[in-house]
């Protein structure tokens, strides 16, 4: 066994060396790594599916890429090496979701028989959200997300089914990386943001997926991984925070799921939304990793979640970063320059692309025609120029030394939109509605606090409505929670969960058309 140290030089340009022992032998590159603090993008769960982990390896000889999930210890040169690890290949500790969130109806006054503190929480497949209430007063104490931990064993929902199923204690794994790395933390923020002890809160509210609310107790996602999807449960359950080894000890309770892949948290969406009274068709679509569409029409409602990916929040992009400081939030094309802006905060430096930025940047690279309707970029068109990546070529437009969105970027984010666009048209058909019908399209999640409606109906990302009808609402599914730890919503939810629909649309024979279609820049009639 070699005795020679390891050095990581980070995409910060910071260099960390670490020393190999005879224990190390039979760990992959990336559980040696993420045991050592450096956990790295294994948004695959480790399969070797993807390109996520890559890193370049040097010693006195050769330089290579390697695959660090499928790359032992004791697979490394016998001599000192130096691993080069890209910024596509950091597991980004930093990504934050929002917190924020608008409520579409009235807000309940003070009710009498609800008092001291309650915790609002939204499970996400990428971010946990939460926020802190007074219900003697109806303040928000305080508001905070972070990065679900659970990213490390796969970056949609898909990846966490098989690594629960696949891996030695996968199951476990993934609820104490939600439970101890992620809620746990999110709870110590809050109390400390509030100045309030842990000890003060009474009870939480919880909504998510079912595959983040399996994980959270424990449950089997056996169930979930093949058609037709059985959960070991979908409706409203209360635990106590004991069972799960999540302090303070108080009850939670977890808000019913519509279906296997619709969520609590698409539940708690559309109850703070408002579209559960409104008046016409009415749409939300809540962009996230897995993505969740309600139509309510006059005839009923339908819902559907299709695999968007991580694409939306960044994930998988060359420059892809979530909105925060630092981050462009979007781009303009005038006078044949890119000019972006950057989302508010104080940075040192860019820090990477936001989804909503990237949407910027298909609908402007269309119209000014650097773009053709596949995506493509024109060779001759002068902003497009080479790039190499672990020795092959593509093609990229660079807007600084370190800032660029390069073809598979471009294929990347065509692909998260088809998923979109094509369960809409799918709901819209079956419903017997037009686009042009809907009275309001509300946007949910926090890629559309940056996103330009007009840019997202031009490529057909949002159905093609006036602009006036689009609603960005922020994280409806924390809005949603919010009003439940306030009021009783009981009637609504258990009337929605009786009557909605559920649409799988791998069962319906005109998905696949409207998927190809919807990979396109332009809507095709």
């Amino acid at each position: 066994m070699s005795t020679h140290p390891i050095t990581i030089h980070l995409p910060d340009g910071s260099a960390i060396s670490i020393e190999r022992s005879a224990n190390d032998v039979d760990q992959t590159l990336s559980d040696f790594l993420e045991a050592k603090g450096y956990g790295l993008n294994t948004r695959c769960g480790g399969r070797g599916l993807c390109r996520g982990c890559q890193v370049s390896c040097k010693d006195s000889e050769t330089t290579r890429t390697l695959r660090s999930c499928q790359t032992t210890i004791d697979a490394l040169p016998d001599a000192p090496v130096d691993l080069e690890v890209p910024h596509s290949s950091w597991h980004d500790h930093t990504l934050y979701g929002v917190s924020c969130f608008d409520i579409r109806i009235e807000v309940p006054a003070i009710q009498p028989d609800r008092s001291g503190l309650e915790l609002a929480i939204d499970i996400g497949t990428t971010t946990l959200a939460g926020a802190l209430w007074d219900l003697s007063t109806g303040q928000c104490l305080a508001d905070a997300s972070i990065a679900n931990p659970q990213r490390k064993y796969g970056d949609n929902v898909l990846s966490r089914i098989s690594y629960s199923i696949d891996r030695a204690n996968g199951l476990q794994k993934l609820q104490r990386a939600l439970v101890d790395d992620g809620l746990a933390k999110l709870i110590q923020i809050l109390c400390l943001q509030a100045n309030i002890p842990i000890t003060s809160i009474q009870q939480a509210t919880i909504a998510g997926n079912p595959i983040m609310l399996h994980t959270l107790i424990g449950a089997s996602l056996v169930g979930l991984s093949t058609y037709p999807f059985e959960p070991e449960f979908l409706g409203q359950r209360t635990i106590q925070s004991e069972s799960i080894g999540l302090n303070p000890c108080i009850p939670i309770k977890l808000l019913p799921a519509l279906g296997p892949f619709v969520g609590a948290d698409v539940t708690a969406g559309a109850l703070a939304s408002g579209m559960l009274a409104a008046a016409g068709p009415t749409l939300l679509i809540d962009f996230g990793t897995n993505g969740e569409i309600i139509l309510k029409h006059e005839g009923g409602t339908f819902a559907t979640a299709t695999a968007a990916g991580p694409a939306f929040e960044g994930g998988r992009l060359s420059c892809g970063a979530s909105a925060r400081a630092g981050v462009v939030s979007s781009f303009e094309y005038n006078d044949a320059r890119w000019d972006y802006q950057l989302c508010a905060g104080e940075s040192d430096r860019v820090k990477g692309i936001s989804g909503a930025a990237y949407i910027d940047f298909l609908a402007l690279g269309l119209e000014s025609e650097l773009l053709n309707l596949f995506g493509r970029f024109d060779v001759n068109h002068p902003d497009v120029s080479e790039h190499t990546v672990d020795g092959d070529s593509e093609r990229i437009v660079r807007f600084n030394d370190h800032l660029w969105i390069s073809e598979p970027d471009v294929a990347e984010i065509l692909q998260a939109k088809a998923a979109i666009g094509a369960g809409v048209r799918v709901l819209l058909e079956l419903a017997g509605v037009e686009a042009s019908d809907l009275q309001t399209v509300f946007v949910a999640g926090g890629f559309g606090y940056h996103l330009n409606p007009a840019h997202a109906i031009a490529i057909g990302l949002l159905p093609d409505v006036p602009v006036e009808r689009i609603d960005t609402i922020g994280n409806a599914s924390l809005g949603g929670t919010s009003l439940l730890v306030q009021a009783d919503y009981s009637e609504a939810i258990e009337a929605l969960c009786n009557s909605c629909k559920i649409v799988e649309l791998n069962q319906v024979p005109s998905f696949s058309d409207h998927y190809t279609d919807s990979l396109l820049l332009e809507e095709i009639e």
